[in-house]
């Protein structure tokens, strides 16, 4: 490897800087021109060259997300907040009995619910459908609630974390004389911040951008998510990109509030879930 302060050092960091400078413009890319034509009238959508900077900038698209987008943009929240919590409460009780209690038959059920994973959810939507409809929650908000509580990725993923928590903890807790509740929430919970944060952040990413399984479930147009609600936009002649693009816009905020809100943990779990299987 290069020494530091030689000149085939300095060039390898000007290389090595310049290729994730590129990379960032090619992610980024995408980004910049969706918040551009969510200021851009319609006939500005269709220039070349396209223009990042609008000749006319525009509110109109934004305008006509008022009527129904905020009563969409509040069911996303509400459902999204409700799966995740759920979601999360599922996979760390799951995980403590995968990677801490001691059970007949542990290792197989586990093994069975992770290859769960691999199986296409639209190879099982059918006979979901069907149950959902047969308990009369077809067209409810607690059909995508119930078909989304549990995740078996979420589960591996924080019982790989749980197993990096010394077993000493807990044994010094069980001849204090604490149950497996106790252990559970004082003393595991408080110390798996890091990796909640990261399935927090995935599953939160996942289900605001969620349009299939509303799409499968939803029909009322009160009870649309914000994903399914961009649909409105587009019929078998013609595609509304300016407010769809205003409306994807105002999609990600949320996303990035809550990734930057929770970053510091995601990067601690994400190193650390793993370590030890």
């Amino acid at each position: 490897m290069y020494k530091k302060n030689s000149f085939g050092y300095l060039n390898y960091l000007i290389l090595r800087y310049f290729v994730l400078i590129m990379m960032s413009l090619i992610v980024f890319a995408p980004l910049v021109v969706m918040i551009s034509s969510a200021f851009k009238i319609d006939s500005e959508l269709y220039d070349f060259p396209m223009r990042i900077i609008p000749k006319t900038p525009t509110m109109e698209n934004f305008n006509q997300l008022a009527d129904r987008f905020p009563l969409y943009i509040l069911n996303s929240i509400k459902l999204t907040f409700i799966i995740v919590a759920v979601q999360l409460l599922t996979a760390a009780t799951g995980a403590y009995a995968f990677s801490k209690l001691r059970w007949k038959g542990r290792d197989i059920v586990f093994m069975f619910y992770v290859a769960s994973i691999m199986v296409p959810v639209h190879s099982i939507i059918i006979p979901q459908f069907l149950i959902v409809r047969n308990l009369g929650l077809y067209n409810t908000h607690m059909a995508l609630i119930l078909t989304g509580a549990f995740t078996a990725f979420g589960t591996f993923l924080i019982k790989q974390f749980f197993l990096t928590i010394p077993d000493s903890f807990s044994e010094a807790a069980f001849i204090d004389g604490a149950d497996d509740f106790t252990v559970f929430f004082k003393i595991i919970i408080p110390l798996s911040k890091p990796v909640f944060a990261t399935q927090v952040i995935l599953s939160f990413r996942y289900f605001w951008n969620d349009f299939f399984s509303p799409l499968i479930y939803i029909t009322s147009q009160n009870l649309k998510t914000l994903p399914l609600g961009m649909s409105d936009f587009t019929n078998e002649f013609y595609t509304y990109k300016g407010p769809q693009m205003a409306a994807s816009f105002i999609s990600i905020i949320p996303v990035m509030i809550i990734f930057l809100a929770t970053q510091k943990y995601f990067v601690q779990g994400a190193a650390s879930t793993g370590i030890k299987g």
